[in-house]
């Protein structure tokens, strides 16, 4: 596996802070160029005051959710930096905990708009350019979660994001691996030094009640994954030769938790 990553292109979406951060920071410090996008400008701001310096950062206010927004977006990290390498799929929100019965039509379409058209489109954006470039290929992460596959550690709206990300994980990489562009899945476990939170706010809270019911209520710190393994792990698919031999992979990165 390579030492360095000089030369490679990341892009890390929705990574103003928390996991999106993380990865960056780790991708920047394995000597990669890094670029990352978010709509929160003062997070933003704050990332380009830290991470700038290394001559190898660039940060770009992007809605993922309009497809003209992330074409733009992957266009000027290939002029930025001659290429892309790597896509991680990151940004999301989670859910209040509503089941079927609860959930509103406006958070159902936000949930879905952001955690898979927001993956979709950048997908999209991205093998088109790893496609096209010279030479071509790349790699994609896509930030999954136990809720990919397990019906009860979220609510309906976030569950069927995360499950549509799965299946955009196995096409992606079924359609074109053998063009050097592979797909990989990380189903992360509950993590507490993130910004998970501000998904609760900005929805206004969650359902206490179905969150009793879910497997997440008897969620306790130490059971957390943390941030950095993370993104080791994503630095470590930086490898060709591991991620072509991951490609179509959902791997759990979750402490065996739900125990398998």
């Amino acid at each position: 596996m390579a030492t360095s990553l000089q030369g490679t292109t990341v892009l890390v979406t929705g990574a103003g802070g928390g996991l999106g951060k993380v990865i960056a920071t780790a991708y920047l410090e394995a000597g990669a160029n890094v670029a990352i996008c978010d709509i929160h400008e003062e997070r933003l701001a704050a990332a380009r005051s830290e991470l700038e310096g290394t001559g190898r950062f660039a940060a770009f206010n992007t809605d993922v959710t309009s497809e003209e927004a992330v074409a733009k977006l992957v266009g000027d990290v290939a002029a930025r930096f001659g290429r892309l390498d790597i896509l991680v799929s990151n940004a999301g929100m989670t859910d209040k905990f509503d089941p079927v019965g609860a959930v509103s039509k406006e958070t159902w379409d936000r949930i879905i708009g952001l955690n898979l058209t927001g993956s979709f489109l950048a997908f999209k954006a991205a093998v088109n350019a790893m496609e096209k470039q010279s030479p071509p290929g790349g790699t994609i992460i896509q930030i999954g979660s136990t809720a990919s596959y397990h019906g009860m550690s979220s609510g309906v709206a976030y569950a069927a994001s995360k499950h549509g990300v799965a299946a955009l994980v196995k096409s992606t990489a079924g359609y074109y691996g053998a063009q050097g562009i592979f797909a990989i899945g990380l189903l992360l476990g509950g993590m507490v030094d993130t910004n998970i939170q501000d998904g609760f706010a900005a929805l206004g809270g969650f359902n206490t009640e179905a969150f009793a019911q879910s497997a997440a209520a008897g969620f306790k710190p130490e059971m957390a994954v943390k941030t950095a393994d993370v993104a080791k792990y994503c630095v470590f698919l930086a490898d060709r030769g591991i991620a072509e031999s991951s490609n179509g992979s959902l791997i759990r990165f979750n402490k065996n938790l739900p125990v398998a």
